[in-house]
């Protein structure tokens, strides 16, 4: 049993978003092997009394406040360093003195540091203890295609001087890790340009499939459809404000009854005034079976992102028909025509899902063949039982 300081950069649990979820099943099956204290910081938006779950699931948990989320002038700060210092700005704002305190206190009494998001590399001192990174994106190729995309002048211009300060952090912290968790080959790939001489591990998201049951009935709704995703995450904000701008207008010009539920956090997000009556803002749901249930389709027009989309797999578990960009679905093997469909223009995606609401017979094989996939391929325990063996390389102190 070795003993792990496991460092997030918020609350994994209850996981309502992709980046929780992760983090929560590779803590979860960690501490079932291993001694996990856990030092964590706390969004704004995170749930810190909902935490009796992962209290019992890790040996100790120690939370954080996030400095920059606290104060303006913290922040403004952040921003200042971010343009001029060493680390990118994605990095300076979570700077705390408490939490690089506390991680250099702990050091010398635990065999194995999990950093569980790039930023938090950063703050570990260099040691001889090994350090795991859990990449759960390669994130200077993410921050370019966000510059790709941007379209506010000032936004664009910041973004520009970041990508290159982010790739040499990435680099160098991929350097410095004794191994590296991925979230898909192709991620793996990218990442290996940056480190070739550490290990890398492919740990591809993934989704319980025993808690996720798949509805036999036909969807009480063919015109209906559904994408499940914060709005504070930037390629799903890009990707529904092009769904909402492009492809849903196309899709209610057929289909004037049509009806898009986006559930998530969505503050900010503005809906056309065109389609402002076919537009559901679900906010969070505490039980989105019924939802998802009623639902024809769910739909993923993201056009920025890395990693493995953790909402996409969940879709493919409740068995619904996917309709999908091809970055949407990056990482993740679906088979065009069989357990999901593919479009990349806004054309193409709203005659995909006209597609699919016409022909419910489409529709049922999409989605049981997707559900199929995700139970023979990307269930929690099987792909957790894999990851485990790449800790027992290190040594433990006795």
């Amino acid at each position: 049993m070795a003993r792990i300081l496991a460092l997030t950069s918020r609350l994994p649990y209850p996981p309502r978003e992709g980046h929780q979820l992760r983090s929560w099943h590779i803590l979860r099956a960690l501490a079932e092997r291993h001694e996990v204290t856990l030092l964590s910081f706390v969004r704004d938006d995170d749930l810190p009394d909902n935490t009796a779950p992962l209290r019992d699931t890790v040996a100790r948990l120690e939370t954080f406040s996030v400095p920059s989320e606290r104060s303006r002038a913290v922040l403004a700060a952040a921003l200042v360093r971010g343009l001029l210092g060493n680390h990118p700005f994605v990095v300076e704002k979570y700077a705390s003195t408490a939490m690089r305190a506390r991680i250099a206190e702990l050091l010398p009494q635990v065999d194995i540091v999990h950093v569980d998001m790039l930023p938090l590399a950063a703050w570990v001192a260099p040691t001889r203890v090994p350090f795991v990174l859990n990449a759960h994106n390669v994130e200077h190729e993410l921050l370019q295609r966000r510059v790709e995309i941007e379209t506010r002048p000032l936004h664009r211009a910041f973004l520009r001087t970041q990508v290159e300060r982010l790739k040499r952090f990435e680099t160098s912290a991929c350097r410095r890790a004794s191994r590296i968790l991925a979230c898909s080959e192709n991620d793996a790939r990218q990442l290996a340009t940056l480190a070739p001489d550490t290990p890398i591990t492919v740990v591809p998201n993934g989704v319980d499939t025993d808690a996720i049951h798949a509805s036999p009935e036909t969807p009480n709704r063919s015109d209906r459809m559904i994408f499940v995703g914060q709005m504070s995450w930037f390629p799903n904000r890009d990707g529904i404000e092009w769904f909402l701008a492009e492809i849903l207008p196309r899709i209610v010009c057929v289909r004037p009854q049509a009806r898009f539920a986006l559930v998530g956090k969505n503050a900010g997000l503005q809906v056309p005034a065109a389609v402002a009556d076919n537009v559901e803002l679900s906010g969070f749901v505490d039980d989105l079976a019924p939802m998802m249930r009623d639902a024809a389709v769910y739909v993923v027009p993201l056009r920025a992102g890395s990693g493995t989309r953790l909402k996409v797999l969940e879709a493919m578990a409740f068995g619904k028909a996917i309709v999908t960009t091809h970055i949407g679905s990056e990482g993740i093997t679906l088979e065009d025509g069989e357990s999901a469909l593919y479009a990349d223009s806004a054309d193409d995606f709203a005659a995909a899902v006209l597609r699919v609401m016409d022909d419910r017979d489409l529709a049922a094989h999409l989605g049981e063949r997707a559900r199929a996939h995700a139970v023979a391929h990307y269930d929690w325990k099987a792909i957790t039982s894999r990851m485990l063996p790449a800790y027992a390389d290190f040594p433990t102190r006795q």
